[in-house]
Parts: C-alpha cells; structure tokens; sequence
C-alpha cells in the first residue's frame, strides 16, 4: 500500500512523463485520502490554478526529477 499524499507535496499527473509534465503542491488532502486540492504551478507572470484531483490520478515528484529552470 503506497503512502497517503500530505499537504505540501510536489506532484503531476501520472499521464504525463515529459519535462512539460505540469507541477504542483498539494494544498490540502481530504480525511479519507483519496482526493487532494492542488495549486499547479503557472507560468512566470500568471496565476496559480486550483484544482482537485483524485489521488489515483497523481504521483510524486521527487526534486531531482525537476530541471533547475523549474525549481
């Protein structure tokens, strides 16, 4: 069983395995865990977008997966 997702986690969409992956933090995870609230990272200049997202659809980014213009 994997580890439930916690506020302030870097996450994408499992669809996506390319450098162009979209990227955001986790907000806020609802109590049975199994779906998150997400501010997906824009770019420079534009507006954060929150959604919420089931959890199935996600996966963890770790760091030293992003490119350094990214971080």
């Amino acid at each position: 069983m994997e580890e439930r997702f916690q506020r302030g986690e870097l996450v994408t969409l499992r669809e996506y395995r390319t450098a162009a992956e979209p990227l955001g933090r986790i907000l806020f995870v609802t109590p049975t865990g199994d779906r998150v609230e997400i501010a997906w990272r824009g770019e420079p200049g534009q507006a954060e977008r929150v959604t919420e997202e089931p959890t199935v659809n996600l996966r963890r980014v770790h760091e030293s997966e992003m490119s350094p213009e990214r971080r």
